[in-house]
């Protein structure tokens, strides 16, 4: 049979299989628009050569008898090509290839040579990267159903007919003038290798730490839409997650009302608005476009609800795991995440560094909030316009989503003229839109009834404002809801008055708070209407005013433990 025979049969045979081939790119977004020198291993010829046709591309391919056989296969594919190798002909193809270049052509080689050794790097890939000041990409791409010639030098790769196949890109290396070659050798090499096992191996099993550890640079989604206390508990998580996997990818879906507070943080890739009150199929279908256009390798659902289950669906990453949150997975959640177990009396913060402690992170504690330094100056020129002073500051939340959680206003107005009058604080209320039925008429009673000039910023902050202003508070008094948890966070001098609910398990955690809570016979309970409120009726004024002089270093027993 002749070689043109021959060739038209393979060439026939590679474009069936290639209509059939279900192709996906990851980190696609690292293939720059412009020219740039992709490097892969030899063996993977077909596969790659099935995923890149026709996209302007100059290979450098051998000068042997089956180089002539690849060098017209290519051509059929859409590749030009420049014939040499390591082996023979290898400086004149560089010459040839960097013209190339210098026309806005892309450039591919597959960098161990004509003979090998197998994935061993040939350094001409990396001159022609320093000599062109193109970005070097290594490149892999691998069909899940293929045939492999085991006894072929490179182990030649040929897909199967109807196979996935994914194509993997690492990040851009350059390679500047004063670089050493054999140096950016080994680095190709390591990240080509990486790439190899993750794209043959990793990407196709269920070992999600072996993925994670040779993706170059996995996407990982977390899925906690509300509300600010849900949220703070989480950013532990987050942190951890950047401090394990420098290179990852991160963003997080939230609901409009909570979106403020993730805003500007570093660590955060993207931010991605869930508008709940939009119920439209055509709204839906674009958050779900939104997020599979990242192609998420992971999602953690750290809220255990409907809802973020339904934004699990919509993202439909490659791994999709979820922490056992405040009560474990409801509402059929778990039908769409696996659960990481924890401990069923560990506090939700704990619960959910489970998912990190699962996927190899420390369970370190830090809570990436990010203040702008605009806020705390809006913050001084608000205060300072209601002759506030700045060094003696009690900030009040006096509400709460839940009505069975909120202290008595009266008694904070109570406290609020103690605060005043027997330490010379200057009181500072603080409340939002998200605070739950009439914050705003809970703080004027407390002015009313307290007797002295209190100052209402109900509404006036936004959230980084809030944050600022908690830390420039001398003393911070409230419920347990959102303002109380940011505070904790960024470990101000608080005191909370919890009720119903479980300290142990939604409460404020650790940071510099001190709860006051009285155990009754029917706690914990979530009866957000609950008529008789004992649990809080019993804390009295008294109590929240002296914990708070020991937290100031002004009672009896905090003199006497300095």
């Amino acid at each position: 049979m002749s070689n043109k025979i021959l060739l038209k049969i393979i060439t026939f045979l590679a474009k069936v299989i290639d209509k059939t081939l279900i192709k996906t790119a990851l980190n696609d977004d690292f293939h720059y628009p412009k020219p740039s020198i992709y490097a892969f291993w030899h063996g993977n010829e077909f596969p790659m050569m099935m995923s890149n046709q026709n996209r302007n591309i100059v290979i450098m391919v051998s000068l042997s008898k089956d180089g002539q056989m690849l060098a017209s296969l290519l051509k059929n594919f859409g590749f030009l090509t420049v014939r040499g190798s390591s082996s023979k002909g290898g400086g004149r193809a560089l010459i040839e290839i960097i013209r190339y270049a210098c026309n806005d052509y892309s450039l591919a080689f597959a960098c161990d040579g004509p003979r090998g050794p197998y994935h061993k790097l040939k350094s001409g890939v990396v001159y022609t990267a320093q000599k062109t000041k193109m970005p070097l990409l290594p490149i892999n791409c691998s069909p899940k159903h293929k045939i492999v010639f085991k006894k072929a030098w490179d182990k030649t790769i040929i897909p199967l007919p109807f196979s996935k196949t994914i194509q993997m890109y690492g990040k851009p290396i350059y390679v500047h003038s004063n670089d050493n070659i054999d140096e950016k050798t080994k680095e190709v090499e390591e990240e080509l290798n990486r790439l190899f096992k993750f794209t043959d191996e990793y990407y196709w099993g269920k070992d999600i730490l072996k993925y994670l550890q040779y993706h170059p640079a996995p996407k990982i989604l977390i899925v906690q839409p509300s509300r600010i206390g849900d949220i703070i508990f989480s950013l532990p998580v987050l942190n951890a997650i950047k401090e394990k996997y420098p290179n990852a990818r991160l963003s997080w879906i939230v609901d409009e009302r909570c979106s403020e507070i993730l805003e500007g943080t570093p660590i955060l890739e993207n931010i991605f608005i869930w508008h709940r009150k939009r119920v439209s199929f055509k709204y839906y279908r674009y958050l779900m476009k939104s997020l599979r256009k990242e192609k998420f390798d992971l999602s953690i659902d750290l809220h255990g609800l409907a809802k973020s289950a339904l934004l699990v669906k919509l993202a439909n990453a490659h791994f999709k795991i979820a922490s056992s949150s405040t009560n474990g997975m409801r509402e059929f959640s778990w039908l769409f995440s696996k659960e990481v177990k924890s401990l069923s009396n560990e506090h939700c913060v704990e619960r959910h560094l489970e998912v990190a402690k699962y996927l190899g992170c420390k369970e370190e504690i830090k809570y990436p909030i990010y203040i702008p330094e605009e806020s705390f100056q809006s913050v001084r020129e608000k205060l300072l316009k209601e002759n506030i002073n700045l060094k003696s500051i009690a900030g009040i939340h006096s509400g709460g989503g839940w009505i069975s959680r909120r202290w008595s206003s009266y008694k904070f107005a109570v406290l609020a003229a103690k605060l005043k009058k027997e330490i010379n604080l200057d009181i500072v209320l603080v409340g939002g839109k998200e605070g739950g039925s009439s914050e705003k008429c809970l703080n004027e009673e407390i002015r009313r009834d307290s007797g002295i000039n209190i100052v209402d910023m109900t509404g006036k902050f936004t959230l980084k404002e809030l944050c600022a202003f908690l830390l420039m508070c001398k003393i911070f008094v409230g419920n347990e809801a959102g303002p109380m948890h940011i505070a904790t966070a960024l470990n101000v001098n608080a005191v909370a008055i919890l009720g119903p609910t479980d300290a142990k398990r939604t409460g404020p955690y650790k940071g510099n708070t001190a709860i006051i809570q009285h155990q009754v016979p029917c706690q914990p309970c979530r009866n957000r209407n609950c008529k008789t409120v004992i649990c809080m009726k019993d804390i009295t004024v008294k109590e929240v005013f002296e914990t708070i002089k020991m937290k100031l270093g002004l009672s009896k027993k905090a003199n006497e433990c300095n």
